[in-house]
């Protein structure tokens, strides 16, 4: 069953899904399926009901038979939930970095990441490095909320580009201390903090663009920012392309780019 997740699920077995189908109702205390898989407490509690008629099924692969039975006919059938009401507004972009870049990284839909257990740990140190007093059910749950309102689109571009892309992410103070953890190559870079999604810029060599960002940025609206601002807040997320690929065009990295500053506003390329 293990690798499974990552698909859609009609390969299931008519039994394993009964199984989890039963595993949710003896578990779920009330909760949507949603809650059963983004809550540690419910989750491990149904992971174990599973485990207990599949010794061998993985985490990942069951929650996402959980969520791929409520998708698909005949569901679950009606479920009396209990209702939460949370307000996210205040923390609902730090969800949505955390989201994006698991995307970025490992080329998963926000269900997939929240449905493995590893990858909901990577999520949560993401989201909460930002936002580290919102808990990490909220943050999840914000991402969820993300999805169901289709704020979360893989970017058109991507889907189509294949640079093998490699994505990183570090503190601005960290590259202004060491600057080799930038590669000399063709790419996008992404400035972020607290409040979301700053700058997005493409270059040939990405470290020589994002040193001059740092030392004296030649962009009106992100010079004043780190004027105002400083680094202590500032991450710097770097798409870097392969040396041959197609992102040596700059045609194609301002596609690229483009498409990024579609879907995800960054205040400061509005200004510029």
């Amino acid at each position: 069953m293990r690798g499974y997740h990552r698909n859609h699920g009609a390969d299931v077995s008519s039994d394993i899904r009964d199984i989890v189908r039963r595993s949710f109702f003896a578990t779920h205390g009330g909760r949507s399926p949603d809650d059963v898989v983004i809550d540690d407490t419910l989750n491990e509690a149904f992971v174990a009901a599973c485990l207990r008629e599949l010794p061998n099924g993985a985490p990942a692969d069951l929650n996402w038979t959980l969520l791929s039975i409520r998708k698909q006919p005949p569901g679950l059938g009606k479920i009396t939930t209990v209702k939460r009401r949370d307000n996210h507004e205040e923390y609902i972009h730090i969800a949505e970095i955390a989201a994006r870049h698991m995307e970025d990284k490992h080329h998963l839909t926000i269900d997939q990441v929240l449905c493995d257990p590893a990858m909901r740990q990577e999520f949560d140190a993401i989201a909460q490095s930002i936002s580290p007093d919102v808990s990490t059910y909220l943050l999840r749950k914000a991402a969820l909320k993300l999805r169901k309102g289709r704020q979360l689109p893989p970017e058109r571009f991507k889907r189509i580009a294949n640079w093998r892309t490699e994505v990183t992410r570090h503190k601005a103070k960290t590259l202004i201390a060491n600057s080799e953890l930038i590669p000399r190559r063709p790419g996008v870079y992404l400035f972020l903090d607290r409040t979301g999604y700053l700058y997005i810029g493409e270059a040939g060599n990405l470290r020589g663009r994002v040193e001059k960002h740092l030392d004296h940025s030649d962009r009106k609206a992100v010079a004043r920012y780190l004027w105002d601002n400083g680094v202590t807040d500032l991450e710097i997320e770097i798409h870097a392309f392969c040396e041959d690929s197609d992102g040596n065009k700059v045609t194609c990295r301002k596609a690229y780019e483009a498409e990024l500053i579609r879907s995800r506003k960054p205040s400061l390329n509005i200004q510029v």
